[in-house]
C-alpha cells in the first residue's frame, strides 16, 4: 500500500467519524429546537377614567 491509499482511507475514516458524531449529538440534543407559533400575545389594555368628583354648578360659582 501506498501512502497516498493510506491517506483517502484515513481521510475516510476521519469523515465517517465526524458524521457518526455529528449524528449522535444531533440526537441527543433532539435537534434545532423549532419556536412555537400559536404563542399568545400578552395584550393588556388599561383604561383610565377621570372622575369629576364636583358638579358643573359649583365649578361656575368659583370662577364668578
Amino acid at each position: 500500500m501506498s501512502m497516498k491509499s493510506l491517506k483517502k482511507i484515513w481521510r475516510g475514516l476521519c469523515l465517517v467519524l465526524l458524521l457518526s458524531l455529528a449524528l449522535i449529538g444531533i440526537g441527543a440534543g433532539a435537534g434545532i429546537p423549532i419556536p412555537s407559533s400559536n404563542r399568545k400575545e400578552n395584550q393588556i389594555e388599561i383604561n383610565v377614567e377621570m372622575i369629576d368628583d364636583q358638579d358643573d354648578e359649583s365649578a361656575e360659582k368659583c370662577f364668578i
